[in-house]
């Protein structure tokens, strides 16, 4: 078993990126009903390499359109970007890809329809949607057993919250919207936690499968536009980088701390880079190993993530996050997302890597992103770095990986 330090330790710098399930909230201290509207956090270095040489397409400068999710642009200028779908191929592609991702695209909106309509699940009281900028939520009962909601920002959360006691004073703060639900709204509210709470099968979590009747679904579903499922994830992080990150942890504060690695889910670098090339590619997958690793996770239809540091010339130690999706996998293209503000100022460029496939480039500050369209998958990775990237700084990461290796005949 993990313990809950050397599962911090893993998962290391969960703050960057957003994973989004399902368009679904999910909701914390229930009990005292001071409740916050969470999304779940993993480790991203946002990266979408785009095309060709063996099994890839050169498409010029298509730029931010295959990876910017559309209708998500906020009042501050910031969109969502896919780290695990294209949302959008270039006309000039061969049709064969664009049929392949349209029709993972339209099984997706029918899964999802379903899930919103069916009347043999529960579905949150439309009542309880919460406004937009909304992130701390506070229920308060009404003696006629109603209830009133009051949804605060993000700005009012140090207002709120004491510091030193923790307890929540919700009138030092002003709400953005106040409801009233009726008792039978919070019944069936509290009817759907329960449900949500539950969990069926080895289904990927962002299937969001909670017993028999949607697994059944979800298999009629992608029976009939021809696609596999996710499933049967496996974990994996490195022996090396943890104990690397460990004796730079002590010398910085002076601390011995060691994390124990003795879970068979720590390998060594050289095992790791090994098992992704076996289970999701033809060939070696990294040129040479790299520094170090954050983790690596796969499934058994194809789809899999490589999330690694590699360091510069110059000493410097850059994040990646890496990765491929099948288009023959149901699939939303919102697991793995990422924030970026301005999509179009990023520089848009096409790079050559060393095996021929040609990457396109997107990059502004201290982040990249690169992606390319495979016959049979959809490679994105997001370069990320405490200081400004060059384009050499961006070429020599990209040059790390080879690209034509991607897939595996299923």
């Amino acid at each position: 078993m993990l313990n809950s330090l050397t599962l911090l330790r893993a998962m290391n710098g969960i703050h960057e990126e957003d994973v989004v399930m399902a368009e679904k909230n999910y909701f914390i201290n229930k009990r005292n009903k001071n409740i916050r509207r969470t999304i779940h956090i993993t480790l991203l270095a946002a990266v979408l390499v785009s095309l060709l040489t063996v099994g890839a397409y050169a498409l010029d400068f298509f730029g931010s359109k295959a990876i910017v999710i559309p209708e998500t642009e906020t009042e501050t200028g910031e969109v969502l970007v896919s780290i695990t779908q294209p949302q959008s191929v270039p006309e000039e592609m061969e049709s064969k890809v664009n049929v392949k991702v349209e029709n993972a695209r339209a099984a997706w909106a029918e899964w999802r329809n379903w899930r919103e309509t069916s009347p043999d699940i529960p579905h949150m009281p439309q009542v309880f949607t919460p406004p937009e900028g909304s992130t701390i939520v506070n229920y308060e009962d009404n003696e006629d057993g109603s209830c009133t909601v009051s949804y605060y920002d993000e700005d009012a959360f140090a207002l709120i919250y004491d510091q030193e006691t923790g307890e929540p004073d919700f009138s030092a703060a002003s709400p953005i919207e106040v409801r009233t639900v009726t008792a039978e709204e919070m019944a069936e509210r509290e009817r759907w936690m329960e449900y949500a709470n539950l969990s069926y099968g080895d289904y990927d979590f962002n299937y969001d499968i909670h017993n028999e009747l949607e697994a059944k679904k979800l298999e009629e579903i992608a029976a009939k536009y021809g696609l596999r499922l996710r499933r049967k994830q496996t974990l994996l992080w490195s022996k090396e980088t943890t104990e690397k990150m460990d004796a730079e942890w002590n010398a910085q504060y002076g601390t011995d701390l060691r994390t124990d690695t003795s879970d068979p889910r720590f390998l060594t670098d050289r095992e790791l880079c090994d098992r992704v090339s076996a289970v999701g590619c033809s060939g070696d997958l990294f040129r040479e190993i790299p520094w170090g690793f954050d983790k690596v996770y796969y499934f058994d239809e194809g789809t899999f993530c490589v999330s690694f540091y590699q360091e510069l010339a110059d000493g410097r130690r850059v994040h990646c996050y890496g990765y491929n999706s099948m288009y023959a996998t149901l699939s939303s293209g919102r697991e793995v997302v990422s924030r970026i503000t301005d999509p179009e100022s990023f520089q848009t460029r096409t790079h050559t890597a060393p095996d021929g496939t040609e990457l396109t480039i997107m990059q502004k500050g201290n982040e990249a992103f690169l992606y390319v369209y495979l016959e049979d998958s959809f490679f994105e990775m997001h370069i990320q770095s405490d200081e400004a990237l060059a384009d050499p700084d961006v070429d020599a990461v990209a040059d790390t990986l080879n690209y034509c290796n991607i897939g595996k005949q299923m």
